[in-house]
């Protein structure tokens, strides 16, 4: 029994919204967004004594996401780069290297305003070389379109607000609890950060922005002293400029169509292919985000290939500045060719992420491979295991 509720008591605060708000990020349907995030990340393990040589192993990748969504129309871009390096204790062992990038970008046009159908196209370029091989792979480029139904809120700015109005409450500079409609109203104005950007300049918006925000409290009466006053401001400021609050969506967008592959890492060309993905989001709280990408894609050539992969990744905010990141990327190839095998690929990776600063994050990741390709003994057989120990630097 005991067990029992201590059990049920750690799920409820796991899961369980802050009982300080009734509000949802369910609740924010604005469309109007602006996203953007980079980071880049190194690890690199060193040995020397008792061995030939010094050993190393190390990796360092970089990624860049980008969405601009507005009611009509929602566009996104996204690199990711990455170089894996090593060398054994051997002597004579020499080092060993790989990398790639992959650069993708999709826009998505609803054939109403205010329907949920839609039009898209997108466009993928990658380049590549593999462990062991002598040069790089061609490159690889492929361009699409089709149509989809459904759409993806970008609820961030409205868990910013929960965060400040954190610190403002913390603080004993609010009166009352804020209605529901004045955290919307808040959010709006959070979410137009970049038209501020362009209307005072870099220097001077975050003066206009929390200005507005300081109007919107004002106007419910939930200030105690009918202003913000400085430490308010600076915890407005703390919250929306220095801290970094990892994405909050919902909702969900499937879509189907078809593609040409210009140029593939084998040298082939001319290929048609069908290409299906579905993304569902939800925040269970206002510290837990679950996003779910799949995609299907299959080369209609004599022997069809089927490619499946699904990412489910699960955040959760432990405090303001520690994240616990898990991603879970399941990869499957399923070949029609004669005797060939099928592939699955499991990758698995639990990190915690401590903000040192607002661009600064050190963390520590359990990273999980799991290899099934029906081949006995090719160095694959076990399952992969690494505990890594990073600096992430955020660029944006």
């Amino acid at each position: 029994m005991v067990k029992s509720k201590l059990f049920w008591s750690v799920m409820t605060g796991f899961v369980a919204p802050l009982s300080a708000f009734a509000i949802e990020l369910t609740d924010y349907t604005e469309p109007d967004s602006f996203y953007e995030q980079a980071f880049v990340n190194g690890q690199l393990n060193m040995k020397s004594g008792n061995q030939d040589q010094t050993s190393f192993a190390g990796t360092a990748f970089g990624n860049y996401d980008i969405t601009y969504s507005t009611l009509p129309f929602v566009w996104n871009a996204r690199f990711k780069g990455d170089v894996d390096f090593d060398r054994g204790p051997t002597e004579g062992s020499s080092t060993e290297k790989s990398y790639s990038a992959t650069f993708h970008a999709d826009a998505d046009k609803y054939l109403q305003e205010d329907g949920l159908f839609l039009g898209y196209g997108e466009f993928d370029l990658g380049y590549r070389r593999q462990r062991g091989a002598d040069e790089a792979d061609d490159p690889y480029a492929k361009i699409g379109g089709g149509v989809g139904y459904g759409r993806v809120i970008n609820a961030t700015p409205l868990a910013e607000v929960f965060r400040f109005v954190e610190e403002l409450d913390k603080y004993e500079l609010l009166s009352k609890s804020l209605p529901d409609s004045t955290y919307l109203e808040l959010a709006t104005i959070v979410a137009k950060e970049e038209e501020f950007k362009s209307k005072y300049g870099l220097e001077d918006y975050k003066l206009y922005w929390i200005d507005e925000l300081e109007k919107i409290m004002q106007k419910s009466g939930v200030l105690k002293n009918g202003r913000l006053g400085t430490v308010g401001i600076i915890k407005i400021q703390d919250v929306l400029i220095n801290e970094r609050i990892s994405i909050r969506e919902h909702g969900w967008i499937g879509k189907a169509g078809v593609g040409f592959v210009a140029s593939n890492y084998n040298g082939s060309d001319s290929d048609p292919s069908l290409d299906a993905s579905f993304r569902y989001a939800y925040p269970f709280s206002h510290q837990l985000q679950l996003i779910n990408f799949a995609r299907y894609s299959t080369i209609l050539e004599d022997d069809i290939t089927h490619s499946l992969r699904n990412t489910i990744s699960v955040t959760y905010e432990v405090s303001d500045k520690i994240d616990w990141e898990n991603v879970w990327d399941m990869d499957l190839i399923i070949p029609t060719e004669d005797n060939a095998k099928d592939l699955l690929t499991n990758n698995f990776s639990s990190s915690f992420f401590y903000h040192i600063s607002n661009v600064i994050d050190a963390g520590v990741s359990l990273n999980l491979k799991a290899v099934e390709d029906d081949i006995d003994d090719n160095g694959n057989d076990d399952l992969e295991n690494a505990v890594n120990f990073s600096v992430r630097y955020r660029l944006r």
